[in-house]
């Protein structure tokens, strides 16, 4: 392994935030000293919960991983649902070939019908082939 990065909250570490329809960078990271070749690996986690259980209603997210910006190219995406609460944790691999990425963590709720709690990180290992 060449190095790896991380970017988190832990619970409590902020205010819950609510997510609506237009769409929310949780975290980025930043990838550098990438030779052509190289493997990138790259662990999300997001913790959320339905605002809105009175009404009897699932909670619904779309979870997104872009690559270079916030409105860049999309990598990964997912529509994740609950009744209370949901924790989602994935693991994605890229092989190199820029020697510097950038990776946002973002995620939206059309009908507002999710809440970040956390945890929340993204995480980067870079490997040489």
């Amino acid at each position: 392994m060449k190095y790896t990065d991380k970017s988190s909250a832990d619970v409590g570490s902020f205010e819950p935030l609510l997510v609506g329809p237009e769409q929310l960078v949780l975290t980025s990271l930043q990838l550098g000293s990438i030779s052509p070749g190289d493997r990138l690996v790259l662990r999300f986690e997001v913790g959320w919960e339905n605002p809105d259980i009175a009404n009897w209603d699932s909670g619904e997210m779309e979870i997104l991983l872009r690559e270079d910006g916030p409105d860049g190219l999309v990598v990964y995406w997912n529509l994740e649902s609950c009744f209370m609460k949901g924790r989602t944790k994935e693991q994605l691999t890229f092989v190199g070939t820029d020697p510097q990425r950038r990776y946002y963590l973002t995620v939206r709720s059309n009908d507002t019908r999710a809440r970040i709690t956390g945890p929340y990180s993204l995480q980067g290992s870079v490997y040489a082939p």
